[in-house]
């Protein structure tokens, strides 16, 4: 897999990928709760906010993104690997890369939200080293510190 920053043309794809990992958890879309990803190349232009995708070939398998919190905090988001690609390493392929790339523009912590129902997206956190915070009624919250 290659990942590389987000090109506009590559954004439609991206999103489907993103959304078909939530219609086959959840078996809907509420489009409401995803207004980033209406413009991905506007909302995260690669300034303070990095979209990346895994491609083979040219297509895309996996994507992710980090938006910055705060001068030293970034938070990981739209985590998502096609199914037929999964349960091979892809998702820690594409974590690892954006832990290195956040840790490069200067974060010393890492913030992330999953759907507290999504037992499998929290084991892969945990087990990459990420401590569970605090939940809420949706959502489990997870941090990692970057050592200098």
């Amino acid at each position: 897999m290659i990942i590389t920053p987000i090109e506009k043309h590559q954004s439609e794809q991206a999103k489907n990928v993103i959304l078909s990992g939530f219609l086959e958890r959840f078996g809907f879309i509420d489009h409401t709760l995803n207004p980033d990803i209406l413009d991905i190349t506007l909302e995260y232009d690669g300034t303070q906010h990095h979209f990346f995708v895994g491609k083979e070939k040219d297509n895309i398998i996996c994507t992710g993104a980090i938006r910055k919190e705060t001068e030293d905090t970034y938070q990981i988001v739209r985590m998502s690997v096609l199914s037929p690609f999964r349960k091979r390493g892809l998702g820690r392929i594409m974590l690892k890369f954006l832990e290195e790339k956040a840790h490069t523009l200067g974060a010393r912590k890492l913030n992330l939200e999953t759907n507290k129902k999504w037992a499998d997206a929290i084991q892969f956190y945990k087990k990459n080293g990420y401590i569970y915070k605090e939940e809420d009624e949706m959502s489990c919250y997870f941090e990692k510190e970057i050592p200098l």
